[in-house]
């Protein structure tokens, strides 16, 4: 199953977030003193939403586009990771802060330049996987 993931560029994004949220768990609940140090679980059930909510809607998102218009590309990749961000910087975010941190109302703020950066950096960083991997440049799968 390992090598089959391999093949797939996308399971590098998810990789990359799972380590990331890992490092970023336990960089909060290390905080001296705060809110996250004293309720870990919770920020784990935070953490692992927000996680799950990344890679269900846009491994959905992105299989639903590919559908729509029989054809498997890159920018549709992007396109699908841009709709769950700006549905959970508005929506889900929130959601979850509800659900499993309910001791501080954590910030969500839509803003187009760190929105784009994100995106073009994504594509970017795909791009040269798609490179390494020795696969068209704009490959999605």
């Amino acid at each position: 199953m390992i090598k089959k993931l391999i093949k797939y560029p996308t399971a590098y994004l998810m990789s990359i977030v799972v380590i990331y949220s890992v490092y970023d768990y336990f960089e909060h609940i290390g905080r001296s003193d705060s809110t996250f140090e004293e309720h870990p679980w919770y920020w784990l059930l935070f953490s692992i939403s927000a996680v799950l909510s990344l890679i269900v809607i846009v491994l959905l998102v992105k299989n639903i586009i590919q559908r729509i218009f029989k054809h498997k590309n890159l920018v549709i990749e992007v396109t699908a990771i841009g709709i769950w961000l700006a549905l959970y910087i508005s929506i889900l975010g929130p959601i979850i802060n509800k659900l499993f941190w309910p001791f501080d109302n954590l910030y969500f703020s839509f803003n187009f330049g760190p929105f784009f950066i994100i995106l073009i950096g994504y594509f970017l960083i795909r791009i040269v996987i798609n490179l390494i991997m020795k696969k068209n440049v704009l490959y999605s799968k």
